[in-house]
């Protein structure tokens, strides 16, 4: 029994397919009585790399002659290369290019020379044949569909018959499966990385098109990618593109056609006639009325007529090495919505090309689908917000407008009440300039709900002002001291206000802010006096790291049942017995959360809660 000795490949390619490609070797040489064989598959780049190789003598023997090669079979160093001229002579190159051209499906040789050409030198090649006592070597081609991926090579002691070659035709089948099985899982595996990635970039068009650009160049293996989108008045302009040159070069490209790829002037319409043999073009408006699945071309300037000169795209074809171009319109319903264009270094694109350049489209379509769905539903909520803002101010005016009207009929009723006696007229009247200041506030708030559409803008607010302000408005038959550190109410409650001074700016709008926290200081009043009819209210304010705020309100009130604390932000959630619309506290948490803050709530039942409210970075947020 002959000793063989088997080489695996160290590239990066699955365990599996790599033992299939391991036993077609060994078969070749066991079954088929080869000194050698070897399987090539055909990689990026039109690329030639070893992937298994088996020798009909044993390590110790085989040993020291691939020390005298220098190389091993299987290595980065033994890949041959389609397109390079130094490469044309290679036994397995020209086996390929006569397969992809119809010719011959596999290509014999005398010399095992005609196999590592010129990778290894001629005398050290004689050497080796010599060594394994080889007569004659052969390159049989394999395909998957009409695509060849790769090449099986053999070397042995006696010319080839027809059924040693019905036996290599047979395993190259099998390690074309192989290929093809590992291709479809990775292809599958890239696909759910691409639609992934997009679903993460949902609210960005551009990102979505490019996503799927960069898909086509840098994971399956495209020259280059372009996308355009079917715009107003027909125009097809480029959205997105990738490249696989170097980025000087493609500027020095751009310079020479005197066009951007994603410039103004990079744009085609379908109904102007000077574009009408474009591709891009063409392939939308179809042959019948009708847009084509998808379009081929082997002129690259076929996709860039009359834009850019020929010239330009002649040198850019060959520098690329670019055989096919194609244009895949893709779809939203039955209306096209863009193209997806691909171009490629192979010969020919292949159905499974297709299929997959087809996939990508469709995905790009959706994904422009749902950006746009996006955009739309960002600009209704920007609007729902806007007119939120009114029908907030709207509120908040009649709230206060009641509140001052209320007050300065409590003072008149005062006045009426009280005897005309001398000792009181001096207390009377200074109750007046209250009485006209509030009237007079009464009678601004009406004026400006004559123009209720009109925008409330974002301005610095002092976070004290609006505390001492909300506290006015909850606490109404109180005078309230900012500058006292504490302080009882007539309802009740002591106050304990520790308000910082440094703190900065929120850039926001002061009464919603002052509603906010006039929400949350009513709340804590009603525990308060729900609980034990008086108790403590303590309100704090500081600096939160170099450009934010934290407020701190905490009662001893009743407190909140921890089955409820985690629904208390919940809309339409109240504890108030169907005397609540359950919309403060949701109101006042989106407020918070708008302008890129957090509000954090901790009660224990019968003792008290605690609101936290943190603003990160006050002069940054985007209020809402």
């Amino acid at each position: 029994m002959t000793d063989i000795t088997t080489i695996d490949s160290q590239q990066d390619i699955s365990p599996r397919l790599q033992a299939v490609l391991q036993q077609v070797v060994d078969d070749v040489v066991a079954r088929l009585g080869c000194r050698a064989a070897m399987v090539a598959t055909l990689e990026e780049g039109n690329a030639l790399q070893g992937r298994a190789f088996a020798v009909a003598v044993s390590p110790r023997v085989w040993r020291p002659l691939q020390e005298m090669i220098g190389i091993s079979p299987v290595s980065s160093e033994a890949v041959i290369f389609l397109n390079e001229r130094k490469y044309s002579q290679n036994l397995g190159v020209r086996a390929v290019k006569s397969a992809q051209s119809g010719g011959a499906k596999y290509l014999t040789g005398e010399t095992m020379h005609d196999l590592f050409r010129p990778v290894v030198g001629k005398k050290l090649c004689w050497t080796l044949q010599k060594a394994l006592g080889v007569k004659q070597v052969i390159a049989v081609p394999f395909f998957i569909e009409d695509e060849v991926v790769g090449n099986l090579f053999a070397a042995s002691d006696q010319a080839f018959v027809r059924q040693d070659l019905e036996f290599l035709v047979a395993l190259g089948a099998q390690a074309a499966v192989a290929i093809q099985s590992q291709r479809h899982l990775e292809e599958l595996q890239s696909l759910e990385s691409i639609f992934l990635n997009m679903q993460a970039n949902i609210t960005d068009e551009q990102m979505v098109l490019q996503t799927i650009v960069d898909a086509v160049v840098n994971q399956f293996d495209f020259v280059g990618a372009l996308v355009a989108t079917l715009e107003d008045h027909n125009a097809l302009p480029v959205r997105a593109y990738n490249i696989s040159v170097a980025p000087n070069l493609i500027h020095q490209w751009e310079s020479m056609a005197g066009v951007s790829f994603t410039g103004p002037r990079a744009v085609v319409f379908l109904n102007n006639e000077k574009y009408q043999d474009n591709l891009s073009v063409r392939a939308v408006k179809g042959s019948d009325g009708h847009p084509e699945r998808y379009l081929i071309s082997d002129s690259l300037y076929d996709l860039f007529r009359p834009i850019v000169p020929r010239a330009v795209i002649a040198v850019a074809q060959k520098v690329l090495g670019v055989k096919q171009v194609i244009a895949v319109p893709f779809f939203l319903e039955d209306e096209v919505v863009g193209n997806l264009f691909a171009a490629t270094t192979r010969p020919s694109f292949t159905e499974r090309e297709i299929s997959l350049l087809t996939t990508l489209g469709q995905q790009a379509a959706v994904g422009l689908r749902n950006a746009r769905l996006y955009r739309v539903a960002e600009e209704r909520r920007e609007i729902a917000q806007m007119f939120g803002r009114m029908a907030f101010s709207a509120a908040a005016s009649i709230h206060a407008l009641r509140n001052q009207i209320g007050a300065a009929r409590s003072i008149l009723g005062l006045l009426e009440r009280l005897p005309a006696a001398d000792e009181k007229q001096e207390q009377i009247l200074g109750y007046v300039p209250s009485a006209v200041e509030r009237l007079t506030r009464a009678a601004t708030i009406l004026d400006n709900l004559h123009e209720p559409w009109r925008h409330t803008t974002d301005e610095e607010v002092n976070l004290n002002d609006c505390v001492i302000w909300s506290l006015g408005e909850v606490f109404a038959q109180s005078s309230i001291d900012r500058h006292a550190a504490t302080q009882t109410t007539i309802e009740g409650v002591t106050l304990h206000l520790d308000l910082a001074e440094d703190i900065p700016a929120v850039i926001t709008v002061a009464d919603m802010l002052t509603e906010s926290l006039r929400i949350m200081i009513k709340n804590a009043k009603e525990a308060i006096v729900e609980h034990q009819g008086s108790g403590d209210l303590w309100l704090t304010s500081q600096r939160y790291g170099n450009d934010g705020l934290q407020f701190e309100l905490r009662d001893n009130g009743i407190g909140i049942a921890p089955a409820h604390l985690q629904r208390i932000f919940d809309m339409g959630w109240s504890t108030k017995g169907g005397q609540g619309m359950g919309f403060g506290l949701f109101w006042t948490k989106d407020f918070i959360d708008g302008l890129g803050g957090t509000i954090e709530v901790k009660s224990i039942q019968g003792e008290g809660t605690t609101f936290t409210i943190t603003l990160p970075n006050t002069h940054s947020t985007d209020s809402k």
